[in-house]
C-alpha cells in the first residue's frame, strides 16, 4: 500500500499535480521593488482548486509608507486613480507619465493538458497552447488604474491568466527599465485568485 501510494504522488508530481516542495499556496503577498530595474521575483505556485475556474492574477500594489500626511494621502490617490488634487477638484494628469515595464514569465511545472488563456490590460484574451511557456513584456502606469480588475482600487494588473487547476506553475516577474515612485511608496507583489469576469 506504502509503495502504491509513493507510484501516485510521484505521477501525480510528473503531471503537475499535487506535492512540490517549491510550490507556495495562493495568495501570495511579498515586498518586491518594481521601481528598479534589474528586480527579480520568482516562485513556485499551485493553481487552486476552484469550482469556477482557477484565473489567477499577478498584480503590483503601491504601499503607503505615512498614512498620517494628507499631501501623501493625495499623492496615493493620485497613483491609485489616476487624478490629482488640484485644491479645487481633481484633474486628470497629463499623459507623459512613468510606466512600469515589466517581464512576466509563466511556465507549467509539468505535463499540461489545456491551453492557457491570458489577458493583459484591456487587450482581447490571448491563447497559449498547452504547455507553452507564457511571456509578455507589460507597461503599467504609475499613475492611474489598469483596465482589469477594477475591483481593487489600488492594485496595477501584470496579467490575468486562466490556468489549470492544481497544477504547478514557475513564475518569473522582472522589471526592465527604473521608475521614480515617490520616496514614501514601496510595492509589493500581489498573486491571487480572481474572479474570471473581472
Amino acid at each position: 500500500m506504502k509503495y502504491l501510494l509513493t507510484v501516485m504522488l510521484s505521477i501525480s508530481t510528473l503531471f503537475g499535480f499535487g506535492a512540490c516542495d517549491t510550490c507556495k499556496k495562493l495568495s501570495i503577498s511579498v515586498p518586491v521593488d518594481f521601481s528598479k530595474k534589474g528586480t527579480v521575483y520568482e516562485t513556485d505556485f499551485q493553481a487552486p482548486w476552484n469550482i469556477w475556474g482557477s484565473s489567477i492574477g499577478f498584480f503590483i500594489v503601491p504601499i503607503m509608507d505615512n498614512k498620517d500626511i494628507e499631501v501623501h494621502k493625495q499623492v496615493y490617490d493620485y497613483i491609485s486613480t489616476g487624478y490629482k488634487h488640484d485644491g479645487d477638484g481633481y484633474v486628470k494628469p497629463p499623459k507623459n507619465i512613468p510606466y512600469f515595464k515589466i517581464k512576466i514569465t509563466l511556465i507549467p511545472l509539468g505535463w499540461a493538458s489545456h491551453n492557457v488563456a491570458v489577458l493583459i490590460n484591456d487587450k482581447k484574451e490571448k491563447l497559449y497552447t498547452k504547455g507553452q511557456r507564457i511571456e509578455e513584456i507589460i507597461f503599467i502606469p504609475l499613475y492611474g488604474r489598469t483596465p482589469i480588475v477594477r475591483n481593487w482600487y489600488s492594485y496595477k494588473t501584470i496579467m490575468i491568466a486562466d490556468l489549470q487547476r492544481l497544477r504547478n506553475y514557475h513564475v518569473r516577474i522582472e522589471s526592465l527599465e527604473n521608475v521614480e515612485v515617490p520616496s514614501f511608496i514601496n510595492t509589493s507583489l500581489s498573486i491571487r485568485a480572481t474572479d474570471r469576469k473581472h
